[in-house]
């Protein structure tokens, strides 16, 4: 018979592993809402291209998914569960501290996604209580065993990588069609004979420029300001301006959300002038300009930092 104690323990292990293994599995599934964004930020912190870093992204999710299935059925604990969530935790939060060195503990950090806002701090402590009771178990843990532990395994594996991959599929599966070449006129002129604003801080009709039409409270637009202030901090020679559109009050909020401050920017009110430098589309646009001519119009997910740097080598 078990003695009182190694009873107590078993209990403990189980409640323990039970908790860890819900965070992992809410980690998960939290993050796959705006996971677009998740991979920004691999993209924003580590040498991985954009298309490595949206795989990447969803294989950390699917991974944070198959540790929390194994902590919560009590499988293989020593030989993976442990060691990898305590690998994964340090990782997590060495990047953490290094948010906080780069950029302070402001702002929603995502380990939650949106679902729970946490600073970078707040998260740093959460990891830090989590290797806590993970190394509890490491010496407390008891796991199930039994016939055809291992395949079952494989397939919660499996099916935990698929996860994030069925629900957000990646970007780069899909295959877009190179915009087309525009080369119309476009009336920067409107920028700098305005009433009502002020003109850029740079000569846009001079040169070559890569112009985002923006509003200061459309969620797309604020994806494709993040995506523009990551691609700048990676190439600073790119020409991006921001022209934005809508109440000033919103402007402060708009930046604290995107820290797109690399960017320069102006604001332009007036709904039938906005229109007109627009070309009528939808929000945000991206638009290649050399000198007064519009080349092509680009969205925040096709617009390939590459190409810009290359298009900015031909004459």
């Amino acid at each position: 018979m078990e003695t009182k104690q190694s009873l107590v323990s078993k209990v403990c292990a189980s409640v323990l592993c039970v908790l860890i293994g819900a965070v992992f599995i809410f980690s998960g599934i939290s993050k796959i809402p705006t996971l677009e964004q998740f991979g920004w930020t691999i993209v924003e912190t580590t040498p991985l291209n954009w298309t490595m870093a949206e795989w990447s992204a969803r294989l950390l999710i699917g991974l944070e998914l198959f540790l929390g299935l194994l902590f919560i059925g009590h499988f293989r604990l020593r030989k993976i569960a442990i060691p990898v969530s305590f690998f994964l935790l340090l990782i997590f939060t060495v990047y953490l501290l290094l948010v906080i060195k780069a950029h302070g503990s402001s702002g929603n950090c995502g380990c939650f996604g949106e679902v729970v806002q946490m600073t970078p701090l707040q998260s740093v402590y959460k990891n830090i209580a989590m290797l806590i009771i993970i190394g509890i178990i490491q010496f407390i843990q008891h796991e199930f065993r039994f016939k055809f532990l291992s395949p079952i395994i494989v397939a919660l594996m499996l099916v935990s990588l698929a996860v994030p991959f069925v629900f957000s599929p990646p970007e780069s599966i899909y295959i877009y069609e190179k915009e087309a070449d525009i080369n119309e006129p476009l009336p920067l002129s409107i920028l700098y004979h305005s009433e009502n604003n002020r003109p850029p801080s740079e000569e846009l009709r001079s040169g070559k420029h890569v112009i985002a039409f923006m509003s200061l409270t459309c969620e797309y637009c604020r994806k494709a300001a993040k995506r523009l202030r990551i691609m700048k901090e990676k190439h600073p020679e790119l020409p991006f301006y921001i022209i934005l559109n809508g109440d000033s009050s919103n402007i402060k909020p708009f930046f604290e959300d995107t820290r797109a401050t690399n960017i320069p920017y102006s604001m332009f009110n007036g709904a039938e002038q906005f229109k007109t430098l627009n070309r009528g589309t939808a929000l945000p646009t991206i638009k290649w300009v050399k000198d007064t001519t519009l080349i092509r119009e680009s969205n925040y997910i096709t617009l390939d930092e590459d190409e810009i740097v290359q298009w900015l080598k031909e004459k």
